[in-house]
């Protein structure tokens, strides 16, 4: 019991983490958006690389909070079919399809590690940075969703183990 507490320790902390860091990539995004808009038109000279900051910014924000995203279940669905099941099947259907979506998210993983591999020699147009820093984004995103998807059917399993004690009172 100890390690799962632990584990939801380590959890929550890097849920507050990531929620922070977008925070954080959508600040600096607006500044750069407002900034750039604001020298390209009052000052009549733009600043060249702010949109590809931007875009940047904006897709790691993106990656990130799809793994917030799927701790609150709040990924589109369609979970009609899943409700109009008998709910001694309910479980077995939701707990099928986070398997599905975890072995995608693991594809897409290994996936995510080649192209770091070969976008590494690449560099941006603006920022000259290296392409695997963009792209770096679905890695860590990958592997936040992965986690959350995990304890999304720990959090199943507890459910239905909490409404099983329920029932038996």
């Amino acid at each position: 019991m100890k390690e799962q507490s632990l584990f939801m320790k380590i959890t929550e902390k890097l849920e507050s983490a990531v929620r922070w860091i977008v925070t954080i990539l959508l600040a600096i995004m607006v500044v750069d958006i407002i900034t750039a808009v604001f020298f390209r038109y009052v000052l009549q000279n733009s600043i060249f690389w702010a949109e590809e900051l931007s875009r940047y910014l904006m897709i790691w924000a993106g990656m990130l909070g799809a793994g917030l995203a799927m701790k609150d279940d709040a990924h589109i669905g369609i979970d009609f079919v899943v409700r109009a099941l008998p709910d001694s099947m309910q479980l077995t259907v939701k707990v099928i399809a986070k398997l599905v979506v975890e072995i995608f998210l693991i594809v897409v993983f290994i996936e995510s590690i080649d192209y770091l591999k070969t976008l590494s020699i690449q560099r941006s147009a603006a920022l000259e940075i290296p392409m695997a820093i963009p792209y770096l984004s679905v890695t860590a995103g990958m592997i936040f969703m992965a986690i959350e998807n995990i304890l999304g059917i720990i959090r199943l399993f507890d459910d239905a183990k909490s409404k099983g004690q329920e029932a038996s009172r």
